[in-house]
């Protein structure tokens, strides 16, 4: 019975597994809606113009660097720390937007300008949960894909 369960419990891990990769695509919509247009696809390291994995790839993403385009290699527009964009790459750069947990806001610090509130499924513009919509995202996306979408 001990290794029927070990069994189980592999094929199940086996199939999130597959199944993450399979279908690892996160779709951005325009406005408010699940079924309007997609406008960028996300897949975990690219942003990506309009729908589909073979589309134009407008950003690498990794833990610290934006890159423009595809490759680890290509030029870095931005840095993120989890809080803070940057401009360029560097530490020490302008900051560009700021990352509170609710607002993404102009330039660096917790009481400037709100740009965009993120409820975790819209984007809206300006502050505040009654706002226009500019974007649906159904699935998790990093909060610098959401900032990137707004500079």
């Amino acid at each position: 019975m001990i290794i029927f369960n070990e069994m189980k419990i592999k094929f199940l891990f086996f199939f999130f597994f597959i199944a993450t990769f399979s279908f690892g695509q996160t779709y951005i919509r325009q406005g408010k809606g699940a079924y309007n247009e997609v406008l960028y696809t996300w897949d975990g390291t690219y942003l990506r113009q309009g729908k589909g994995n073979y589309k134009t790839v407008l950003y690498t993403i990794d833990e610290e660097y934006i890159r423009l385009g595809k490759g680890a290699y290509n030029t870095v527009l931005y840095t993120w720390d989890g809080k803070y964009l940057r401009q360029g790459k560097g530490a020490y750069n302008t900051v560009l937007l700021t990352w509170d947990g609710k607002y993404i806001r102009e330039g660096k610090g917790d009481y400037n300008t709100v740009l965009y509130t993120w409820d975790g499924t819209y984007l809206r513009m300006g502050k505040g949960d009654y706002k226009p919509v500019i974007y649906t995202i159904t699935e998790a996306v990093p909060i610098v894909v959401l900032m990137l979408l707004g500079v």
